[in-house]
């Protein structure tokens, strides 16, 4: 369904727990090394880091470790989406997991009153790790789009009359909305994003179709199943139940 997957919630609720005992955690982190988690454990994973910033204090290891994690989490979230059949459903999965991961980085982002109690989740990883969740983010708007842009692959079809794009276009957009229906998208601001994503993804090009096709034959204003506005309107309402 493309919803944020048990791991990703039960990974960030594991952390926040261990974020309340850092002091604790900082004490037993310092005799067991930088690294002491990945020992014998081979991670291949791009962006992992690979040491503390000082390997000689406690809160800097802690700092590693869950850095180490978050990549680790969003580098599983690639892989879930890389597994899925169909483009849509992979990138709606991969954009509302990574924004239930950034958003958790961004939301536990405190510092400012110089107080390490203080330090929330996105204080401690750091706003690179954040930043390149953001650029996966973007990586898989991009997608998205493409996959509402094909659905105007027939517009420039020499072989097609302007009635037969258009009835094959508005076939295309019905499938691809009732598909968007049955996704799980909780977070209002994932679903206003990809609301307008497809909504620039389509609009003006069928805009612009219909200007290079004044066509008014019975044939094309039959295969017209929708004006701009509708299609507007559909979009908009696409992720409700």
């Amino acid at each position: 369904t493309g919803g944020v997957c048990e791991l990703v919630s039960n990974t960030l609720t594991y952390l926040s727990y261990l974020i309340g005992y850092k002091d604790l955690l900082v004490n037993l982190f310092l005799p067991l090394g930088d690294g002491h988690w990945s020992q014998g454990v081979v991670l291949d994973l791009p962006h992992l880091s690979q040491h503390a910033s000082d390997p000689n204090d406690g809160l800097s290891i802690f700092q590693h470790y869950l850095r180490d994690v978050v990549d680790a989490l969003s580098y599983t979230i690639d892989q879930g989406g890389k597994a899925m059949k169909r483009p849509t459903l992979q990138f709606v999965f991969l954009i509302n997991n990574h924004s239930c991961l950034a958003r958790a980085l961004r939301d536990t982002m405190y510092a400012g009153d110089d107080d390490s109690q203080s330090l929330g989740l996105g204080d401690l990883v750091g706003r690179s790790a954040l930043m390149r969740i953001e650029a996966q983010i973007e990586r898989s708007r991009k997608g998205y789009v493409a996959t509402w842009k094909a659905l105007m692959s027939s517009f420039p079809a020499a072989t097609l009359s302007p009635p037969e794009k258009l009835a094959m276009f508005c076939q295309g957009f019905d499938e691809m909305v009732r598909s968007q229906r049955s996704y799980d998208i909780f977070d209002s601001d994932v679903r206003a994003m990809l609301i307008s994503d497809a909504t620039e993804a389509v609009i003006p090009d069928y805009e612009t179709f219909l200007r290079q096709n004044p066509d008014k034959s019975p044939e094309f204003a039959r295969a017209m199943k929708y004006a701009p506005r509708d299609l507007m309107r559909k979009i908009s309402t696409m992720l409700d139940d």
